[in-house]
């Protein structure tokens, strides 16, 4: 049955900004995408503004690479309204491969949602304005996905059962990510707990200051920074 080859497919899960959804491998995608370089006298700041989707992990490791010799510290200051799992994850085994310190900084109006949060995880310290704001969500089936099922041709009962299985698959995708994405070194295992309480069907929204009151362990300290 056609219904169950798409419903075995749903496995292609992405985390999504609400107002922000666009395809992976998308060129609309990529021309959104910036990766900025600051040599300063003690630090080297790369800076990723944009969704979280090819070639990010690609782009960044290449940066990296370029200074793997340099023993100034790195700082990797984030901009994304969060995007693909798969590809989040590659960005993270990226930072985690080398074998020095990396930090990471959300700026003062800047905004780490989503997927980007791991990235931001990922940091050996991870620093973050007070007005910086991050989201936390549920995963859902990407767009394309989505799309494709538009084009098929159920019957009632087929698109039920369909909506089910995605329900459940984005619930288990949902509980494995906030338990091996998010609940990592230093995050408060009884806050992630409250988080996923209170996401299912809603985008939660914290500043860098809300995170640090209220004991996340998500940002090890927070720090002024001029606006984005």
């Amino acid at each position: 049955m056609s219904l169950l080859k798409i419903v075995g497919g749903v496995g292609g899960v992405l985390l999504f900004w609400a107002t922000f959804q666009l395809p992976s491998g998308s060129g609309d995608v990529a021309s959104r995408q910036t990766l900025s370089i600051s040599e300063e006298p003690d630090r080297i700041v790369l800076g990723w503004s944009g969704p979280v989707q090819e070639p990010m992990s690609e782009r960044i490791a290449a940066a990296l690479d370029r200074y793997k010799a340099d023993r100034r510290r790195l700082v990797l200051i984030l901009n994304s309204p969060g995007g693909s799992i798969e590809q989040g994850r590659k960005v993270v085994a990226v930072i985690r491969a080398r074998d020095r310190a990396i930090d990471t900084l959300v700026q003062k109006a800047g905004v780490c949602a989503s997927m980007c949060v791991p990235i931001f995880l990922a940091g050996t310290e991870r620093m973050a304005d007070p007005e910086a704001y991050f989201m936390f969500h549920q995963a859902s089936l990407n767009i394309s996905a989505r799309e494709n099922v538009k084009r098929q041709q159920f019957s009632d009962s087929e698109t039920a059962l369909f909506s089910q299985a995605v329900k459940s698959i984005e619930t288990q995708v949902t509980d494995d990510f906030f338990h091996n994405d998010i609940g990592i070194r230093g995050v408060s295992r009884v806050w992630l707990a409250r988080m996923r309480e209170k996401i299912p069907g809603r985008d939660i929204w914290m500043s860098g200051q809300q995170l640090v009151d209220e004991r996340s362990g998500i940002v090890d300290r927070l720090i002024r920074t001029p606006a984005l």
